[in-house]
């Protein structure tokens, strides 16, 4: 009997020592991680944070507290991965709210207790103000009754002398006692606004001194992220985390260099980046985007085009009803792909950090990863970024419309630049190393051609004057015919030859009563919708080029042309 009351000891004794194993292994330990930030993937507006620590992580499950993040952290956003014999079980966004202060210990008390009988002084004081101006209000009123009563006005019927005289002493009387009760309020009134001030004015310096002297109280709120892992044994590995944040962006921006009006143009990309997400981004790999992640991808869906009578309720519903599909759209995620660029500039003798970029051209967007590591400090400040330099083919030609302007512009034509995955932006043009001028590209247009003003060319003299002898008015029965010509003369004093694409019109009519009839174009080409007449054509060294256009309007006599 003695040894089964043994051996029951015995087995509670192991059950309580394999329950205790059991608890110590799914006890959870809280662990604090500081974590860098080594990657930032920038959006045109927002980005992507990539943090990594070594963490060690005892048997069970560890609780890993990635500590001192950025307050704007967008808590669907947060992905964890990791490299290590463990699992990850959760992941979740907390903050840590500091522990209130007692006031006193953040200033003097003695000037607490002064700043306190200072502002008491002043609440004292407006109420006294308040009852001076209560009383001057009730003078006041007795004032105006006394000026306005009908025996002081005589605009009674039983007015006597004697009684206006009583009644002119008593209102002296009354007047001098009510002017000088206000005039003594107002003396007061004065003396009270004095002292307010003075209070006031020492206040203000305590409360400074104080805020210059005491400690100076930091947002100690810690935004957080937890990990929580599994592990059968002690382990240490590698833990990663990424997550968005709205406070930081780029754009794009763009230098443009033509050497002479020849060869090919040397195209710098550049990203403006800056970002206010309160934690400086340190010697941090960059990945541009050209992606908005909060913008929607879900894809249009056309609904039957109805045709009806105007009205106005009906589409002002359709436009609040668009508005509301828009805002209830939902971001969904992107595909990838690849396309690798190389710098293409044998000319250049040291490598920039342009020369560090790889282009990955996505389905829908193109990403620009930067080798160099840079540093962003969080200051709301653009800095820029150099994406890659490219030379890229251009032809040449010469602009001119003289009826607009009396110069002609060199202008450089970029063909197939929507191959290079540029994205929209501001273009500086530079020309023999002179700033000309800026540009805008945009890679929705749809033409493949990118025409850039170089600048006025000097050296090409062009002239436009109305020719007298053949610009005439006539008769032709109930009609008047009027005849326009002009001459257009353009001089090449180069000694290379160009390339001209001149330009004028001539007036496209809007009424069957009119008419336009074309005479002479010299071989122009016209656009009948808008007028316009193009001559294209090579301009040698010293020469010189004479274009004549002649064309008549018609219309009826009584009327008067406008814009002719």
């Amino acid at each position: 009997m003695k040894t089964l009351k043994l051996f029951f000891i015995a087995s509670a004794f192991m059950t309580i020592i394999a329950s205790s194993i059991s608890l110590e292994a799914l006890t959870t330990n809280d662990k604090n991680v500081k974590s860098k930030i080594e990657n930032v993937t920038v959006f045109t507006q927002g980005a992507q944070v990539y943090r990594s620590s070594f963490v060690n992580v005892n048997p069970g499950i560890t609780t890993l507290v990635f500590e001192g993040l950025e307050s704007t952290i967008d808590a669907r956003s947060i992905q964890a991965s990791g490299f290590g014999n463990f699992v990850i079980m959760d992941v979740q966004h907390s903050i840590k709210y500091p522990e209130p202060k007692n006031p006193v210990q953040i200033n003097n008390p003695k000037n607490e207790k002064q700043v306190k009988m200072l502002k008491d002084s002043l609440v004292m004081i407006d109420f006294d103000l308040e009852d001076i101006s209560s009383k001057q209000a009730s003078l006041n009123i007795e004032k105006n009754t006394l000026l306005n009563n009908r025996i002081i006005k005589c605009e009674t019927k039983k007015d006597t002398l004697n009684l206006v005289k009583e009644a002119l002493s008593f209102l002296r009387e009354k007047l001098n006692n009510i002017n000088s009760e206000l005039l003594k309020l107002k003396k007061e009134e004065y003396r009270k606004q004095i002292k307010k001030q003075d209070i006031q004015s020492n206040l203000f310096a305590l409360q400074t001194y104080n805020s210059n002297t005491g400690d100076i109280v930091k947002d100690e709120t810690n935004y957080r992220v937890i990990v929580t892992v599994s592990a059968d044994l002690a382990t240490n590995g590698t833990m990663n985390i990424n997550y968005m944040l709205q406070d930081a962006g780029w754009t794009p921006s763009y230098d443009l260099r033509a050497k002479g009006a020849g060869g090919n143009m040397q195209l710098t990309y550049k990203a403006q980046v800056f970002q206010s997400t309160g934690i400086d981004w340190s010697d941090v790999k960059l990945k541009l985007s050209t992606a908005s992640p909060n913008q929607s991808n879900v894809k249009p869906v056309l609904n039957t085009w109805l045709l009806n009578y105007y009205n106005p309720y009906a589409n002002d519903y359709n436009r609040k009803r668009t508005a509301y599909d828009k805002d209830a759209a939902i971001p969904q995620s992107k595909s990838s792909g690849s396309l690798v660029f190389e710098n293409q500039n044998s000319e250049v003798a040291s490598l920039t950090a342009a020369d560090f970029t790889v282009a990955e051209e996505n389905i829908t967007t193109v990403e620009y990863e930067i080798k160099l590591a840079y540093s962003i400090p969080s200051d709301g400040k653009t800095h820029f970024v150099a994406i890659q330099t490219k030379e890229v083919p251009a032809n040449y030609i010469h602009f001119a419309a003289p009826k607009m302007d009396k110069d002609a512009f060199l202008v450089a034509k970029i063909t197939n630049w929507d191959a290079l995955n540029l994205a929209a932006g501001s273009a500086n043009i530079y020309f023999d190393g002179t700033f000309v001028g800026e540009s805008y590209i945009d890679p929705s247009s749809i033409s493949d051609t990118l025409d850039l003003t170089l600048g006025r060319d000097k050296n090409m003299v062009v002239t436009r004057v109305k020719l007298k002898d053949k610009t005439k008015e006539k008769l032709i029965g109930e009609d008047k015919v009027k005849t326009v010509s002009y001459e257009i003369t353009i001089r090449n004093t180069k000694s290379s030859s160009s390339n001209f694409n001149l330009q004028d019109q001539i007036p496209v009519s809007q009424t069957k009563e009119i008419s336009v009839t074309l005479v002479d174009l010299s071989g122009g080409e016209l656009d009948e919708l808008t007028g316009i007449v193009n001559w294209k054509f090579n301009l040698k060294p010293k020469e010189t080029k004479k274009i004549v256009f002649t064309y008549t309007v018609k219309f009826p006599k009584e009327k008067v042309l406008a814009g002719l």
